[in-house]
């Protein structure tokens, strides 16, 4: 093996025999190796690539390298608020933006999900301004598909101050969506009075909605709401920071209890006024 060697004593000293290969030196100590296939080792006398460093590799700031710089896949860098990372793969590659401090997804050119400043992730778009949430999807048809080898399980479970809030639970050919209402999560329980009061006082109504012209029925939000609040989310005339409309939702199901103490309390009357009768019938 031929080295050209830089002493402390002698200057420099290159020795040559018949190997093809070349190793660079300093006080005897080997520094780069270039070997017959002309692969070039840092660090290394046996370099298995066109480059081959073992040991830390620093790249200066403000500096720019770039890897593979073909079209079918790189790895490109640069310093600042413009710095990026790419890495390309037969058109699938992942995109670091530190200016703006994004993680992006891409395929076929095109960015499929990111995840943002806020560590909120992004599929279908690139903001989630007008919902703040930790999972935005934006799409005409979005799907959770479980495909699994189990016919009944649990999908989703929802969690508030680390305890469970509800689930989203399947069998063979249905899905049950399931509020936490275990008597061991509740204190201060009584029977509810009133309900037929409230039950009277409820608006529904039949409507069409502006987006289709569709037609609809149900209860208007807010009216609901000060009735039965717990069935409405949201506030009336709700927007966000730059003047969305953020839009009140309705849970009717919460409204089953009402409505069966409402029925109960009916009976009640019923049973009575009956009882009256039938002793003015007997007499």
């Amino acid at each position: 093996m031929a080295s050209i060697n830089a002493t402390t004593s002698s200057g420099i000293v290159a020795t040559a025999d018949n190997t093809g290969q070349l190793q660079l030196q300093t006080t005897g100590t080997t520094a780069v190796t270039i070997d017959t296939s002309q692969n070039v080792g840092i660090g290394t006398t046996s370099p298995a690539y066109k480059l081959d460093v073992v040991g830390s590799l620093n790249v200066t700031a403000d500096s720019f390298y770039r890897i593979g710089a073909g079209t079918d896949r790189y790895i490109q860098y640069r310093t600042g608020n413009s710095d990026i990372l790419y890495s390309f793969a037969s058109g699938y590659f992942y995109r670091q933006d530190i200016g703006n401090s994004n993680h992006s997804w891409w395929t076929a050119n095109t960015e499929r999900m990111r995840i943002n400043s806020d560590g909120n992730l992004l599929v279908g778009t690139t903001s989630n301004s007008s919902v703040s949430s930790k999972l935005h999807v934006s799409s005409s048809n979005f799907v959770v598909s479980i495909n699994g080898t189990n016919t009944s399980g649990e999908a989703v479970r929802f969690y508030s101050n680390g305890s469970t809030a509800g689930t989203i639970s399947y069998a063979a050919s249905s899905v049950a969506y399931n509020t936490s209402s275990d008597y061991r999560l509740k204190e201060n329980v009584e029977p509810m009075q009133n309900a037929l009061n409230v039950v009277q006082q409820l608006k529904p109504v039949t409507y069409t909605w502006k987006r289709d012209g569709s037609a609809g029925q149900g209860f208007i939000a807010h009216e609901l709401q000060a009735l039965v609040p717990d069935c409405v989310t949201g506030e009336k005339d709700a927007v966000d920071k730059e003047g969305n409309p953020e839009y009140q939702g309705v849970d009717t199901s919460f409204l089953v209890a009402t409505l069966t103490a409402a029925i109960q309390e009916q009976q009640t009357i019923i049973n009575d006024l009956k009882a009256r009768v039938e002793a003015l019938e007997a007499k």
